[in-house]
């Protein structure tokens, strides 16, 4: 489902950030958006916003980063709290690309680390969008672990296509959307990169608690959310409204974890509105 006119090749980068290489693919001019994956096997930034790029680089300068053990990007341990390493990546990425703000889309462990960036560097952040972002140590009305993250906890076992099928049912809620080809490309891009499943089991766990930081995110938010979601109880959702001052939140009906994907059409129109405007 690539945009017409902009390909994964065409739109494909690097930059060194410190001592990570990571890739990204990169379309448009202006001020800076960058967008950033979920951390499920296969995750990478054109996988999960392929269909959105084409939209936002009519506008902004419009980058889909692969984040450490992800994608294109340089593989490693990480041994410190994940969210917080990939903020730092990103920012050392702004740097290397002389970047001084950037506004951040951020999915499910997108959505930590753009909260983490929130917290950590303020005055890198221009406006803040969170798509059912990871980051929660208790749900309200969920069990602790979800179904979904059973789901992805399965397949970094045992890395079938039987176990990518059974994400891909969980992620997207419309039938229409759960396609062989979607299985297929995520199930071979997890498999294209052994190095980053090796990485992740000797990286420390990635669960965190990022409630008790929310209430110091300054920026303008804009948070989404599948209404279906499996990975990301939407009781997390009204919780980091209550906490970030300068919030509005959006619920998607019929939709699961991925609304860039499922609701693409009115998720690059509502993002739009929000960026380009300022009431």
């Amino acid at each position: 489902m690539a945009t017409e006119g902009l390909t994964e090749e065409l739109t494909s980068q690097y930059v060194q950030a410190g001592g990570i290489k990571l890739h990204y693919n990169e379309a448009g001019s202006g001020p800076a958006l960058i967008a950033i994956h979920g951390g499920g096997p296969g995750a990478n930034g054109w996988g999960n916003y392929d269909t959105n790029l084409g939209p936002l680089s009519e506008h902004f300068r419009t980058m889909l980063m692969d984040m450490p053990q992800f994608g294109k990007s340089d593989s490693m341990p990480i041994m410190e709290e994940r969210s917080a390493f990939n903020a730092t990546a990103i920012r050392d990425a702004l740097d290397a690309l002389d970047i001084e703000r950037v506004h951040l889309i951020g999915n499910s462990m997108g959505g930590a680390t753009s909260i983490r960036f929130a917290t950590m560097y303020p005055e890198r952040l221009g406006k803040l969008i969170l798509m059912g972002p990871a980051g929660y140590a208790y749900s309200a009305y969920a069990p602790v672990l979800l179904e979904g993250i059973k789901a992805l906890n399965a397949y970094w076992t045992e890395p079938t296509r039987e176990n990518m099928a059974h994400i891909v049912n969980l992620f997207v809620y419309e039938e229409r959307f759960k396609t062989d080809e979607l299985i297929d490309r995520r199930h071979a891009s997890a498999l294209a990169h052994p190095e980053h499943m090796e990485n992740r089991r000797q990286s420390a766990p990635a669960r965190s608690d990022l409630i008790p930081v929310a209430h110091q995110i300054e920026a303008d938010t804009l948070i989404l959310w599948g209404r279906e979601d499996r990975f990301s109880p939407l009781d997390h959702g009204l919780n980091l409204l209550s906490r970030i001052r300068r919030s509005q939140f959006h619920v998607f009906p019929d939709c699961g974890h991925w609304c860039q994907y499922e609701k693409s059409s009115q998720f690059n129109r509502l993002v739009l509105d929000f960026l380009l405007h300022e009431d």
